[in-house]
């Protein structure tokens, strides 16, 4: 075996409902040190510094291995800093869900992932773009934007702007959209429109189960012409079954236009991107993963 490869391992001490701190986190990192993996252990905190913060110094210090110990909210920022260069990003499951890693078919038992590092098989991951923000799973349009965006009002106390968007949700009728995939426009009224990445979204609900996070492609899922009860009936089969009842009108392609003549909100993995119209992109292989 040659000189050790050098490794930053991201640490987020508090992920989800496992903590990076108990003893399947040491015998992972035993068996990458074993797999010639030079690992530099590092750690976030409540004020800082995150998983992006650490990603990028890394980065900067040449190394080429970023290892993240968590959850999606601790994966995603540090992946989204390896876009586009020649670094390949690790994930330790130790969240609650895990999409990304479950959408890559990355083992979600830790011991099991650091196998899947150990053999330095690396995959690249697309990755979804709109109005300027990344999504590794899914940019939702319409009544899921407003739940995501009264949950994120009401975590910064919002409560009053928060409760709007909730009184909205709740009264929302559907829309007419115009649903333009690389090139070819349908028209459909609805209620709520989800563009995936990871077949699995929010709570590890598997919403397109065929979506592929490597194909180039990215996948819209419609609900055309249901209603607020048929879409509770839909969520609550995937909820106790873990898998979709009938599945909604699903287009796939590289480029998504969505337009309306009103202004739905737009949300990319929870974070809101603005209102209709927009444009959505698949970026191609854009991130090296061991997977």
């Amino acid at each position: 075996m040659g000189a050790p490869e050098r490794a930053v391992l991201i640490v987020n001490p508090a992920a989800g409902q496992r903590h990076a701190e108990d003893g399947d986190l040491a015998d992972c990192v035993r068996l990458l040190t074993a797999a010639g993996f030079d690992i530099d252990r590092r750690q976030t905190g409540t004020e800082g510094p995150t998983s992006a913060d650490l990603a990028k110094s890394a980065l900067a210090e040449g190394f080429r291995v970023v290892l993240v110990a968590g959850g999606d909210g601790t994966v995603a920022p540090a992946a989204i800093a390896l876009l586009g260069t020649d670094a390949t990003l690790g994930i330790l499951p130790f969240g609650s869900y895990m999409n990304i890693a479950n959408g890559l078919g990355i083992p979600l038992k830790p011991i099991d992932a650091a196998r899947v590092i150990a053999e330095r098989k690396v995959k690249r991951s697309d990755v979804g773009e709109v109005a300027g923000k990344v999504f590794f799973e899914t940019c939702g349009i319409g009544i899921d934007a407003d739940m995501f965006g009264a949950a994120r009002l009401a975590e910064r106390g919002r409560w009053g702007p928060a409760f709007r968007r909730i009184v909205r949700w709740a009264t929302a009728s559907s829309h007419r959209v115009d649903i333009t995939v690389d090139g070819k426009t349908e028209r459909h009224r609805v209620l709520q429109i989800l563009v995936v990445n990871s077949p699995y979204y929010g709570w590890a609900l598997p919403v397109v189960p065929k979506a592929d996070m490597t194909d180039g492609l990215l996948d819209v899922a419609i609900f055309p012409r249901k209603g607020r009860l048929d879409l509770f009936r839909w969520m609550a089969t995937i909820w106790h079954t873990g898998r979709p009842g009938r599945p909604p009108r699903v287009l796939r392609g590289k480029v998504i236009e969505i337009a309306s003549s009103e202004a739905l909100p737009v949300h990319a993995d929870g974070q809101i991107a603005g209102r209709l119209p927009v444009t959505v992109r698949c970026c191609e292989g854009a991130l090296r993963v061991f997977a």
